[in-house]
């Protein structure tokens, strides 16, 4: 096993989620990312992988859980619904008012390490920062990916750690950014709201275990 388990967490809301919920989405996903064509990760940028990890990551979730559905529109919130929420409307589902959110993030490294797709990066890295576009996401479910799977010829993208928390409030969001023109407007995790993940952690890859426990 080339994860470590946290075999205490759980999540009930409208719908119940275990650690063993999430490591089968785990490994689920590293499978799929794994079968993609190397050349699809050489030509995205790390913001469209990180989208595509989460993506495949939701929908594995949501397929190991029962009552649940990936949220149907794409700027919906949160990510992953009750399945009742398929009669929604489309107003409805970009704020439901149940479910769960998830976030990713490849983690922060040094200006210039100039990394390309299919390089690790886990002795790069300085940070671990997690964004969303508001400062109201207080339940989260939040993952790190790295450039992990090997083959012979290319590292693929897998998920290397899952943490959760039901704790966050607005303090634990910095202030939002990209407020002007055409930026999408963000605002990343504080110090605070990185220890409560930090704290919920469900799933880490052994090869990441001590480096994030440095960083958040």
């Amino acid at each position: 096993m080339d994860y470590i388990i946290n075999n205490d967490f759980s999540y009930t809301s409208v719908f119940s989620i275990n650690a063993s919920h999430v490591l089968q989405a785990v490994l689920k996903t590293n499978n799929i990312l794994l079968h993609n064509p190397e050349n699809l990760y050489k030509t995205l940028d790390l913001k469209t992988t990180s989208a595509i990890v989460g993506a495949v990551y939701c929908s594995s979730l949501a397929e190991s859980i029962e009552g649940a559905i990936v949220n149907p529109i794409e700027k919906g919130h949160p990510d992953i619904v009750p399945s009742i929420a398929a009669n929604a409307s489309e107003a409805e589902l970009r704020n439901y008012p149940d479910g769960l959110e998830i976030k990713t993030t490849v983690g922060n490294v040094k200006t210039g390490s100039a990394l390309k797709a299919g390089e690790n990066r886990l002795n790069f890295l300085t940070g671990i920062t997690w964004q969303a576009h508001h400062q109201e996401v207080n339940e989260l479910m939040a993952l790190i990916w790295d450039f992990n799977a090997e083959t012979k010829t290319f590292l693929f993208p897998m998920v290397t750690a899952v943490f959760f928390s039901s704790a966050l409030s607005h303090d634990d969001w910095g202030a939002i950014s990209g407020t002007t023109g055409r930026n999408t407007k963000v605002c990343g995790m504080t110090a605070t709201g990185r220890i409560k993940m930090k704290d919920g952690w469900v799933a880490m890859h052994n090869k990441y275990n001590l480096r994030y426990n440095q960083l958040l």
